[in-house]
């Protein structure tokens, strides 16, 4: 059954949370109905009274979307090309503009920590 469109009377009807609730306009207005238990709902829950005589709206598509409209609309969604890719100019590989080479940064990383390890070698002997 499609919740999409449907009244309060409806749906108090047809849930199984509310069994057999005498539906009244004294209810909707806050004053107590009773229903088969004895419980009233009217003086407690006179917002959720209120609540459920309005219509309710949820946002359902009516109509499934089709494959080729999705992909329509996902066509526009492809990779772009760089226009910020600039050579490095140690190496000469692509790099960000405004940004150091990672082959030439590792590089340099790499002799640092191996001048650090010589350095420690020779103070050790």
């Amino acid at each position: 059954m499609s919740f999409a469109f449907q009244s309060a009377r409806s749906l108090v009807r047809a849930t199984p949370a509310f069994p057999q609730i005498s539906y009244t306009i004294g209810a909707a207005m806050g004053m107590a109905a009773r229903s088969p238990l004895g419980t009233s709902l009217g003086a407690g829950l006179g917002l959720l009274g209120d609540i459920l005589n309005e219509m309710i709206l949820r946002a359902v598509p009516k109509q499934r979307t089709s494959h080729s409209k999705k992909r329509k609309r996902m066509a526009t969604k492809g990779l772009k090309n760089r226009h910020d890719l600039v050579p490095c100019s140690g190496c000469g590989r692509p790099k960000l503009t405004a940004h150091i080479c990672l082959n030439c940064y590792h590089d340099i990383k790499r002799k640092l920590k191996d001048m650090k390890r010589t350095a420690e070698e020779s103070q050790q002997q």
